[in-house]
């Protein structure tokens, strides 16, 4: 068994040609991890007079798992293990216990072999079977290597590659120059949305095939990280937490629309708010906000809560409860939570739950639409006031694409590339930007607030309904250094870390090309990282 856990270390979990990836993946907390496993191993063979055989068994075999799981990790997450991470998993461990079954679900059948391999040496580790598992080994080592060299062509499969052209009659709008008056705005977030995923959804209101073939992005595809990017413009790039200070505290966009528009600003999260410091910067730019506990608490026993959130109709009642008593305009941020893993459905879908993780999640996104209907019947039936819908996503979500799965690791398209769209509820107007990042939603919204008054060259370089718009965004995956990206104009560049490849591609990502100078590579990471630090 010694010689087994040897040889998964040095050639499995990213068995390939490139030794930049196998440094990549094997750091130092990975090698800590092994020779830990190794001399506990050892040290309960050795022992193994003073325990029950079968207790020595269990024991060992809880090992191997432990051991097969942390290689399996890196794999399907497509991120090397770091000490971050590993906290972080233990803060958060009664919300990630329940992704379990995405993450079993995601394992290839290598994963299933080299886990049973393992068992079959651990229990038939007999010194009068020593030859029988040599020849077991030997097949094993060799059955190993056919069975990943397979998987690791599987993972570079684009699921994006086979998306049927899709058509729309509503009518659609790219220019934008000003905001009448002071409309409502309602500004909803879905829960690790790509663009590509919406585009099937049908609404009663809004044609989501009109999002088609138009690219708008954010920085970081990480939950908190991406709210904070959106109210304030700034990415903070370089850090895994929120950085508060005075700055972003009075310039983000909920105490401008409050400050210079006189906007009640109101927060309805159907997720909890007391994570990864999301507390301490919320509820000091919202003048209210009701996130999971609150909305548990009033609504709990109307409406089923999960991990990650709530059943996302208990936004309905919530809304009732901030627009029956104001007069002023109003500025509402709603975020859903049904579409973040593992992908809540209602009980009268419960039979979804045995589907694959990406089945349910469209279930879950289907019922995510008819939520936004009902915001949107709402409004449209109990507002005097023209009320401008906002909708967008926190992140998109992997299933696969790039042998990636779920968020935080991936830079491409399936994670970062996110709905947006501006539907006047009254009029029925619809408004697509051609393309746009979160990091100029802020300034876009108040220049459009504005009007022509006060705008400068600047201000129509960062509002991406203006024709003066400049794309211009880096990108960086979360707590990860697998990944970094930099848009620009109608390039796309991905930097991957692990094997130190730098791909040109176009904004939908086709046309890729390595970037083989060396100068020119320089010249383009140096961009990518001035930005990061």
């Amino acid at each position: 068994m010694f010689i087994f856990y040897i040889f998964s270390y040095l050639f499995y979990g990213f068995l390939s040609f490139s030794f930049s990836v196998w440094i990549f993946f094997h750091g130092s907390l990975v090698t800590i991890f092994t020779l830990f496993v190794l001399i506990l191993d050892s040290l309960i063979i050795y022992n193994r007079n003073k325990f029950f055989n079968q207790k020595t068994t269990v024991y060992r075999l809880i090992l191997w798992t432990l051991f097969v799981v942390v290689f399996h990790y890196q794999e399907v997450y497509q991120t090397a293990l770091s000490l971050d991470l590993v906290i972080y998993f233990f803060q958060h461990l009664s919300l990630l216990s329940s992704d379990l079954f995405n993450f079993l679900y995601q394992w290839k059948l290598i994963h299933w072999v080299i886990l049973g391999i393992g068992f079959y040496l651990i229990v038939t580790n007999h010194r009068d079977e020593t030859k029988k598992n040599w020849i077991i080994l030997s097949f094993s080592l060799i059955l190993l290597i056919i069975l990943h060299s397979g998987s690791w062509v599987m993972s570079d499969l684009n699921l994006n590659q086979n998306q049927k052209k899709l058509y729309s009659t509503q009518k659609v709008k790219r220019k934008f120059e000003s905001f009448s008056g002071k409309p409502n705005f309602v500004l909803v977030f879905l829960e690790g949305v790509p663009r590509k995923h919406l585009l099937k959804i049908k609404s009663s209101y809004i044609d989501f095939s009109n999002l088609q073939d138009f690219h708008f992005w954010i920085p970081m595809p990480h939950t908190s990280k991406s709210l904070f990017t959106w109210m304030t413009g700034k990415s903070q790039l370089d850090h895994t937490r929120l950085q508060l200070d005075e700055s972003v505290m009075e310039s983000n966009l909920p105490k401008q629309l409050e400050k210079k528009h006189n906007y009640f600003t109101s927060m309805i999260y159907t997720q909890s708010i007391y994570f990864e410091g999301m507390d301490q910067f919320f509820p000091k730019i919202f003048q209210t906000v009701w996130e999971k506990g609150d909305l548990e608490k009033r609504y709990g026993g109307l409406y089923p809560s999960f991990s990650w959130g709530m059943e996302d109709r208990v936004v309905l009642p919530a809304l009732k409860q901030i627009t029956n008593t104001k007069k002023q305009p109003l500025f509402v941020m709603i975020g859903l939570s049904q579409t973040h893993s593992p992908y809540f459905v209602s009980k009268e879908k419960v039979d979804y739950f045995w589907k694959s993780p990406l089945d349910r999640y469209m279930v879950a996104l289907e019922e995510e639409v008819e939520v936004l209907d009902s915001i949107i019947s709402y409004w449209k039936e109990n507002s005097s006031r023209e009320t401008v819908l906002i909708l967008t996503a926190d992140h998109g979500e992997s299933f696969g694409e790039e042998g990636a799965h779920a968020h935080n690791y991936s830079l491409y398209n399936q994670e970062t590339d996110v709905p947006f769209l501006i539907y006047f509820i009254k009029s029925g107007e619809l408004y697509i930007p051609e393309q746009g990042t979160s990091t100029d939603f802020k300034d876009t919204i108040l220049s459009l607030l504005d009007g022509n008054h006060n705008q400068t060259e600047e201000n129509l370089k960062s509002n991406f309904f203006s024709s003066e718009y400049k794309l211009n965004l880096v990108l960086k995956t979360w707590n990860s250094e697998i990944q970094k990206s930099w848009i620009t104009d109608d390039k796309k560049y991905v930097y991957h870390s692990d094997r130190d490849q730098l791909l040109q591609m176009d904004l939908a990502e086709k046309n890729r090309v390595p970037i083989t100078d060396s100068i020119l590579k320089r010249k383009i990471l140096n961009v990518i990282y001035s930005n990061i630090r």
